[in-house]
């Protein structure tokens, strides 16, 4: 192109400057749109900076509630109400409590009775709470190492959001694990798979999961693939991120917040979604919460 890169900046071959006052001028010299930090990874972007054609990434300001959270039911350290009070404070339209199910019990998972009992604290709390902010009763539901679900039907189908996980078995042979997940994401009152690699990075790695043939069947059943914030999982990864963005499936960026400091995550979250070129639209937990709340009940 008959230019020159250095530290002085960038000149043509006959030593003219041209006037550089940021990066984005220096895309615009090379006839390239400027491109997010978080997507060079030579995955295409290039050509599409190029052609005009780089999506606009999902944002933390686009983010309007979280999905996956903990109280002093199960694992987490603070009060249901507690919890919803730090997510308004957040500015957040909603939040979820998704404590665990019976089957993890070193978490406190709770029984089904216990689920029946939570639901008037939550009721409680929302009142406290006010209008203009919503409270899901919602459930982190065990996938067993057998593939069954920790709930009959019946009890999810009256759950405002249903996250299934997968925390025993990680290291079973993949076609299981995989046929675990899958089991998963084609029942119809699972809303979301929560942390699906089970991944904690730099103490556990991944399971054996064909986490595509997952991607691909959640896109038909229009289940949501959770992006966990936390910085030990960040599971989906930006790798997998991008193949959901490909076949069309929704996402959903969530803390797994344990105490409302937790929610202080999502920025993790979010980069990791913008390295996999995730939109905000593609995104559930950036919803306003009518569109929200009409999505679940049309789901079921």
């Amino acid at each position: 192109m008959g230019l020159k890169l250095n530290e002085y900046g960038l000149h043509r071959t006959d030593g003219t400057a041209l006037e550089i006052k940021d990066e984005a001028d220096i895309y615009r010299a090379l006839g390239l749109d400027w491109m997010p930090p978080e997507m060079r990874e030579n995955r295409g972007e290039i050509e599409a900076a190029a052609k005009g054609t780089l999506p606009k990434l999902v944002e933390e300001s686009d983010i309007k509630g979280d999905l996956h959270c903990h109280s002093t039911w199960s694992d987490g350290t603070e009060s249901i109400l507690a919890m919803a009070r730090g997510a308004k404070a957040k500015g957040y339209e909603y939040m979820a409590i998704t404590d665990h199910s019976q089957s993890l019990t070193i978490a406190r998972g709770l029984t089904v009775e216990r689920l029946r009992e939570q639901r008037k604290e939550i009721e409680e709390a929302q009142e406290k709470i006010g209008d203009g902010f919503r409270i899901f009763h919602g459930i982190e539901l065990e996938i067993k190492t057998d593939g069954t679900l920790d709930f009959p039907d019946e009890v999810l189908e009256w759950l405002d959001i249903v996250i299934a996980s997968i925390h025993n078995g990680l290291r079973q042979p993949g076609e299981e694990v995989t046929r675990r997940a899958l089991n998963a994401v084609r029942n119809p009152h699972v809303d979301i798979l929560g942390h699906p690699t089970g991944r904690l990075i730099n103490h556990r790695e991944p399971s054996d999961m064909d986490v595509d043939a997952v991607i691909r069947e959640a896109a038909r059943t229009g289940t949501v693939m959770e992006v966990n914030a936390s910085p030990e999982r960040l599971d989906l990864d930006d790798v997998y991120i991008r193949r959901a963005m490909d076949v069309g499936c929704l996402l959903s960026i969530d803390t797994d917040a344990h105490s409302r400091s937790n929610y202080d995550l999502m920025e993790y979250g979010v980069h990791t979604a913008r390295r996999g070129w995730a939109t905000a639209d593609r995104i559930i937990t950036t919803w306003p919460l009518k569109k929200l709340e009409a999505w679940l009940k049309k789901r079921g």
